[in-house]
């Protein structure tokens, strides 16, 4: 019997003024995880502030 992991990591952004410093960390999450053998299976966003631009990032993992 398969024994299956599942984790999330929440990246959380404030406005997009640091879009280019985000998208680098996010990359480099990804590819931590990729090496630990954890596989990207879904991805969610919530506005949690729209008048402060503030948002999380939901990175849902699976692993065997």
């Amino acid at each position: 019997m398969n024994n299956i992991e599942n984790d999330i990591d929440i990246y959380y952004a404030v406005g997009n003024a640091n879009t280019g410093r985000q998208e680098i960390e996010i990359k480099r999450i990804i590819q931590k995880r990729n090496k630990l053998g954890w596989k990207l299976i879904s991805t969610s966003i919530a506005l949690v502030d729209s008048e402060k631009q503030f948002s999380n990032l939901y990175l849902f993992w699976s692993k065997n």
